[in-house]
């Protein structure tokens, strides 16, 4: 029996996220895709990888990210520590 995936934003929070923005049809439709690429945007921003604008700014917007400038590293907000520490690819 597999462990229950748990999750601290609802898919309507995710999907909301992401209205409006175009990461191809796979991601588009997809909320596990959509959790995917935000967990990837915070490791490498953290990582000092740059994510692109929109994944940028959906993990800002989100409250994942703390916002800063160029060249300045960038931080997890408790939201998106919280997000990483329970994220899954199951």
């Amino acid at each position: 029996m597999k462990p229950e995936r748990i999750s601290i934003v609802s898919d309507d929070y995710i999907n909301n996220l992401f209205s409006g923005s175009n990461f191809g049809e796979a991601t588009n439709n997809c909320v596990k895709r959509k959790r995917k690429q935000i967990a990837k945007t915070l490791r490498d921003q953290v990582e000092g990888f740059w994510s692109g604008h929109t994944a940028y700014h959906i993990a800002v917007d989100g409250g994942f990210l703390v916002n800063a400038g160029k060249g300045v590293p960038k931080r997890l907000t408790p939201l998106g520590r919280a997000y990483l520490e329970t994220y899954t690819e199951s």
